[in-house]
Order: C-alpha cells, then structure tokens, then sequence
C-alpha cells in the first residue's frame, strides 16, 4: 500500500464503525464512522478497536466488513467517508 493506494482508495484498516453509536444516533452513519491509527487488540482471535466517541468495543474494521463479504454496506460507509473531510472522523477521545 503505497503513496498511490492513500490517494485513489482509503486505508480500510484504520476506518471503523461504532454498532453502539449507530444504535444510539438512530442509525447515523456520520456519528458512528471514526479513524483511529491506534494499535488494535486482539482478543479470542478477534481484532478490537475502542471507540472513541463511547468508549465500546463493539465495532468493526471497514476491512473485516470487506472479508466478510459486506460490500453493499462497505460501498456505503465509504461513500459517506469520502463525500466528508477526514476531520469529521478523527475523535479525541469520550468526554
């Protein structure tokens, strides 16, 4: 993943999705979308991100999503990550 991959395609390792926010913000996909670089966890083989905006663990790497095969759902998120400024994803922290 070069210099040419950053420009034409987003990095799906480091975009997730929050469940728990989705849920909580009626299914809004821009409150519930973040970046993180932050080291995963790995826990029972499965990777973990916390959340930054709610501090849960139930959420999912946009790369999990691609090799689970749910490209209609992929297609989307990133759609919505790409019509919006970075900065919109990138959360501090809970608070």
């Amino acid at each position: 993943m070069g210099l040419l991959h950053r420009f034409l395609g987003l990095d799906r390792e480091h975009w997730f999705i929050c469940y728990n926010c989705l849920g909580v913000s009626d299914h809004d996909e821009m409150k519930s979308i973040f970046h993180s670089e932050a080291p995963k966890v790995y826990v029972l083989g499965r990777p973990w991100q916390k959340c930054p905006r709610c501090g849960s663990t139930n959420t999912k790497s946009f790369a999990e999503l691609k090799a689970e095969g749910h490209d209609s759902a992929l297609w989307g998120l990133e759609r919505t990550v790409k019509k919006n400024p970075r900065r919109l994803f990138e959360v501090a922290g809970p608070g």
